[in-house]
């Protein structure tokens, strides 16, 4: 009788969550209807409402997982492969190999591209620095730091982490570039090797060994070859989901706090160290064991996740006097702010149709990726949430809310192929090997042609 009723429970807090959710994106989507009545056609609702659907759908589809998680039933895999350490430093070996590959392939594809007969070394420079990205904002950071005068004291809106480690590096090498590319083929291949070890329990040894090279391989990870943040917002973002599934909450804090000082959005991994802290508390609770010191570690290490942002803000102090003053920047000269995410598609889609006929490269290059990155990781993600921890999944709707939430989007192919979760839902179908093949070969051409794009100075930002 009482396993009867514990199931009746479950099945009616699961449905509680669902309507709730439901009712949440209705009262949201309602709200939004209002503000912009006679301002957007009825076409114009099309592309947010299936946004805003499929997010729903996935927290809906993750719910099962997230009751388990907090009644102490969620189980993760366990590894089928004994000495993983030993496999991290073969992954590491091959993902620096590959990375290297990757950075010489694009050095000529761009000699070829742009006639540039200057030598590999000059070619290799040239084709990682396209100006109109933020890569040559890193640099200058790293050389003089953030200022409050003249157009440098905009950059105050990029994170101190990269910066930082090229001024050190910078000691030794004396040039900028090659400071940044010495520490992203470092961090690109230690993040495969921190991707495997993160998601061995998440979905199993095999699929954890294909998701290190997904990592390196989706369309957006061309820019872990270039002065970019991607390499080591993903090494601190895996470490920090391996430290909580060690349930070393402290160690997890602080790489959430590393992470937080290289990308706004490093700080969102305190979601799920709150989420998973939480349910081992409430497992010892209910096992009558000992939880308070548990408890005083989990809220250690959430105090210590904030010190990376908490760090960036006070840059913006000591520097501007306003600990937000990036905020001014980015909407002045970024054309930037905080929006719901589920309107992001309704401009882009706008921006598509405006494309055509008379600017179909930037069609081709800017706006249909993107809209393809948002749409189809929703629906990856949709089939995935299932059979995810729902740690990972309540992370992939934070990350993807805040960072697809913006007034002038045009990175979300970028942003999103750092986003651990989709790596490792991507990776799900990876129990057999022609299927791995399949996904690494389709992975593969996606990022060559994104490479391609790039290095014909395209819309690749």
């Amino acid at each position: 009788m009482e396993n009867t009723a514990g199931k009746k429970g479950i099945r009616r807090a699961e449905a509680l969550l669902s309507a709730v959710a439901a009712l949440a994106a209705c009262a949201a989507f309602a709200l939004y209807a209002h503000k912009h009545a006679g301002a957007y056609a009825i076409r114009d609702y099309l592309a947010p409402a299936a946004a805003l659907l499929l997010f729903v759908l996935v927290f809906v589809a993750a719910v099962p997982r997230i009751v388990r998680a907090v009644t102490g039933r969620e189980e993760l895999s366990a590894p089928d492969a004994a000495g993983p350490w030993r496999t991290f430093l073969i992954i590491c070996a091959a993902a620096l190999a590959i990375h290297i590959a990757a950075g010489l392939a694009g050095a000529l594809m761009y000699s070829s591209i742009a006639n540039f007969d200057g030598g590999l070394y000059a070619a290799w420079r040239r084709a990682w620095m396209k100006t109109n990205t933020d890569a040559g904002h890193y640099l200058t950071i790293a050389e003089n730091w953030y200022v409050k005068t003249g157009d440098d004291r905009l950059l105050i809106v990029f994170f101190p982490m990269l910066p930082v480690l090229i001024r050190g590096l910078n000691l030794l090498t004396h040039d900028g570039f090659i400071s940044a590319q010495i520490i992203n083929a470092a961090a690109s291949s230690l993040a495969c090797g921190m991707t495997y070890m993160a998601l061995r329990r998440a979905v199993g040894e095999r699929r954890s060994r294909a998701a290190a090279f997904i990592a390196l391989l989706l369309p957006g990870a061309i820019f872990m070859n270039s002065p970019m943040t991607e390499p080591l917002f993903l090494l601190f973002t895996a470490c920090a989901f391996y430290m909580m599934q060690e349930r070393r909450w402290i160690a997890a804090g602080l790489f959430t706090a590393l992470a937080g000082a290289t990308r706004s959005l490093g700080v969102l991994a305190a979601v799920p160290l709150a989420f998973m802290g939480a349910c081992r508390v409430i497992s010892l609770i209910r096992e009558k064991q000992k939880w308070g010191g548990e408890l005083a570690r989990l809220l250690i290490g959430l105090a210590l996740s904030t010190l990376g942002t908490l760090a960036y803000l006070g840059i913006n102090y000591s520097v501007h006097g306003d600990p937000f003053k990036f905020l001014e920047y980015q909407w002045s000269n970024w054309y930037q702010k905080a929006c719901p995410f589920f309107d992001t598609p309704r401009y882009i889609l706008d921006r598509c149709i405006k494309c055509v006929p008379n600017d179909l490269p930037k069609l081709w290059s800017l706006w249909l990726p993107q809209m393809a990155a948002i749409f189809g990781s929703l629906i990856i993600m949709l089939f995935a949430a299932r059979r995810l921890p729902a740690a990972y999944t309540l992370y992939f709707l934070c990350y993807f809310a805040v960072s697809i939430g913006c007034t002038w989007l045009l990175s979300s192919v970028r942003y999103l192929s750092a986003a651990l979760p989709l790596i490792a839902a991507i990776a799900l179908p990876c129990e057999k090997r022609w299927r791995t093949a399949a996904i690494l070969a389709v992975s593969t051409a996606l990022y060559a042609a994104y490479m391609m794009m790039y290095m014909q100075r395209l819309g690749i930002y």
